[in-house]
């Protein structure tokens, strides 16, 4: 369960977290190891608490994965049924969401390896970054990170674990939320802020 928390915080926030990194020249490669290495760095170092962790992990999501481009796509559909004020706040609460939700888990971790493979480009002109996380038992698990470059700057679009994207697994469980709540956004939005306060 710990090792399967670590791989979804990889996937969904991990940056640099003292300065952006000027990115015009790194190699997508270069890029995603030094993510792994730093997100591996904020894991062990029991010297930072909570409210460092939470400003890390904000940073982090901001600033290293496309979040409006995942949040279109995985609020699906119903992105274009939103107003606009029903995708600036949906936007927010998931960036809270993540932040409140593994910033204060961080001191259960010691020590993982994290190791870029290898990478390929994709015919959508995008690039996969293939990844190993090796826990300190264990065998290596495989993780694949889809980029975009966009005015010299790469962005994380979706992480794929095993071959199954994160995206796409959790635009199903939002539209399940949508669903239940007879196809109104408001429910999800209800929901995310109700995760939020058992959260905090």
């Amino acid at each position: 369960m710990k090792f399967r928390f670590l791989l979804t915080v990889l996937m969904l926030v991990t940056t640099p977290f003292l300065a952006k990194a000027e990115q015009t020249h790194a190699t997508p490669e270069a890029f995603i190891q030094e993510i792994g290495d730093q997100v591996i760095t904020l894991l062990t170092n029991k010297m930072i608490d909570t409210p460092q962790r939470a400003k890390v992990f904000r940073d982090i999501f901001e600033t290293k994965f496309n979040v409006k481009s995942i949040g279109k796509f995985v609020l699906g559909r119903y992105w274009k049924q939103a107003t606009p004020e029903q995708k600036e706040k949906f936007l927010q609460l998931f960036t809270d969401g993540i932040v409140n939700s593994y910033a204060t888990r961080f001191q259960e971790y010691t020590s993982q390896k994290f190791e870029v493979t290898g990478s390929r480009k994709e015919s959508d002109g995008g690039i996969t970054v293939i990844s190993e996380i090796t826990p300190e038992q264990g065998q290596p698990i495989r993780v694949d990170w889809k980029l975009f470059e966009k005015n010299g700057e790469l962005r994380i679009y979706d992480v794929l674990l095993d071959g199954i994207s994160m995206s796409i697994t959790q635009r199903s469980e939002y539209s399940a939320v949508i669903q239940q709540g007879g196809g109104k956004i408001d429910s999800l939005l209800k929901a995310l802020e109700d995760k939020l306060v058992i959260l905090e």
